[in-house]
């Protein structure tokens, strides 16, 4: 089966190659939104037909010979991945139009390779402000006019502060407005924004954030050995049961772009795991509840860090839900759950190591090394086999 994509911009008919106009003056049926069809001139005689909502039944039915309008570049965020992701029995012959990344960073000066996107169209925008903190410029996707008012939220409830922001509309297209955002006022003042937008972040720095915590956090050293236990990879999600703070998944899950769901039984660390994902710029969702009983319906987990309430009911229940190939990983200081650790390692095999760290403190005029307490951290990867 064969469906043309062809991208169309802001400015219409116009801004089409002669190529991806000869497809569309030949086609037969041509699905698009409302605004895509518009723009198409009379002599387009095939049937238009407006997506539906929700869109992605309609992208499954797809007949062969079909051409579908997207914006811009159609891989770029657009239906074009989409089809390739959900319809791989589909030869795709694709008519890319410029990017409207391209044509921002062109307005701004910005370097296309220096320069984080983020679509915010049906996706959760948290990733922006840990990009922000990590000084990088970052052009988000808008899902329509009030996008730009809920990104520079966002940002502010973050507490990321002095970022620019420029709104980019109709890019391309002879309405096309670059506008700044003044410090005071922000996006409010610039009035009516047009859904059709690309929003610009530039932060003046590099923004650290320290975690919230009440005590109940994994020291930075420790967390570093653990997250890379844990072996993140790009776009996954991981379980942090007994998160205290949430420290070690929201770690993990800003290193590549990932989830954390997140169970902790009392409701003010669990409030607070919320905060300290909010303010590093991670996907969050937080289960106020206990272990195992609140583990059920969560989504599947690529990996598990067990915090608190270590216990065999919960790592059969994580280990249960645990994707094959996937990692579990928990830290014990405690006698009773050193030797519970070691019994799980028996049983379900991976590796034991033992840490030991100690710490600079004064000792009256002079200093010497505080021990902490040992740690023993066990990790293993789910292979199929039987516990």
């Amino acid at each position: 089966m064969t469906v043309t994509v062809v991208g169309i911009g802001a400015d219409g008919w116009a801004g089409l190659t002669p190529a991806a106009q000869r497809e569309l003056l030949g086609a037969k049926v041509i699905h698009g939104s409302a605004r895509q069809l518009a723009a198409l001139p009379a002599e387009v005689a095939a049937d238009r037909r407006e997506w539906p909502s929700p869109l992605l039944p309609a992208l499954d039915a797809l007949a062969d010979g079909v051409t579908v309008l997207a914006s811009g570049d159609p891989m770029l965020y657009g239906v074009g991945a989409t089809l390739a992701r959900r319809r791989p029995d589909l030869d795709l012959a694709v008519h890319p139009h410029v990017s409207s990344v391209a044509l921002a960073c062109a307005r701004l000066g910005w370097g296309t390779a220096d320069t984080v996107v983020v679509s915010a169209v049906a996706r959760d925008p948290a990733p922006v402000v840990r990009h922000l903190r990590l000084g990088r410029n970052v052009l988000v996707l808008s899902e329509s006019g009030a996008t730009p008012a809920v990104l520079e939220r966002l940002v502010a409830d973050a507490g990321v502060a002095d970022v620019a922001l420029t709104v980019l509309e109709q890019l391309g297209g002879p309405g096309e407005r670059v506008r700044r955002a003044p410090a005071e006022g922000g996006v409010a003042t610039l009035g009516v924004i047009d859904d059709l937008n690309v929003l610009a972040l530039a932060p003046t720095g590099a923004a650290p954030v320290e975690f919230e915590n009440d005590g109940q956090i994994t020291k930075p050293d420790v967390r570093a050995l653990t997250v890379a236990a844990l072996d993140p990879r790009p776009g996954q999600t991981i379980w942090d049961v007994g998160a205290g703070s949430g420290s070690v998944g929201i770690t993990w899950a800003g290193a590549y772009d990932g989830t954390v769901v997140a169970v902790e039984k009392r409701s003010d660390r669990a409030e607070r795991v919320t905060r300290n994902a909010a303010a590093v710029g991670v996907r969050a969702r937080v289960i106020v509840g206990s272990a195992p009983e609140s583990l059920v319906g969560l989504p599947t987990p690529d990996a598990v860090f067990i915090g608190g309430g270590l216990s065999d009911a919960v790592v059969y229940a994580c280990w249960g839900a645990l994707r094959e190939g996937g990692r579990l990983v928990a830290n014990a200081v405690t006698l009773e759950s050193q030797a519970l650790i070691v019994s799980l390692c028996s049983r379900f095999g991976g590796t034991l190591q033992l840490y030991a760290a100690s710490d600079l403190a004064e000792l009256g005029p002079a200093h010497a090394w505080l021990p902490r307490r040992l740690l023993i951290q066990w990790s293993v990867t789910k292979n199929g086999a039987a516990a």
